[in-house]
């Protein structure tokens, strides 16, 4: 697969994600639904930010570091995309569940971050 099919084929695949995740939004009343429309909500969100985060991370990757591969690019920044996206969610499930303080944030974000260290370090030995 290209780079350039990788980006058309993501590129479609977080404008559908975007479309579900707003169709969620205005057809699912929060006050009603079941744990399927809180699952609903979270997933298609999830799959939104990967996809765009993954987009921009690579496409700035490109940009920046031409002479690299753009294997590299994408897998960094579909790792990266998952993380950010898993903090995002985070965030917001504890804003709903309102346990989120400014402690419990920073505490997230150390620990992703963390995981991506880890995730480094381990790359580089291999």
């Amino acid at each position: 697969m290209t780079f350039r099919l990788y980006l058309y084929i993501m590129g479609l695949a977080s404008a559908a994600a975007w479309t579900a995740w707003v169709v969620v939004i205005h057809a699912i009343d929060p006050v009603h639904t079941g744990l399927l429309g809180f699952l609903l909500f979270y997933g298609t969100l999830a799959i939104a930010l990967i996809g765009t985060f993954s987009l921009f991370g690579a496409g700035i990757r490109a940009w920046s570091f031409p002479e690299e591969h753009p294997s590299r690019h994408t897998i960094r920044s579909f790792r990266q995309s998952i993380l950010l996206s898993g903090l995002i969610l985070i965030i917001l499930f504890m804003l709903s569940s309102s346990v989120l303080r400014w402690w419990s944030m920073i505490l997230a974000v150390i620990i992703i971050g963390l995981i991506e260290l880890i995730i480094i370090s381990i790359q580089r030995k291999t």
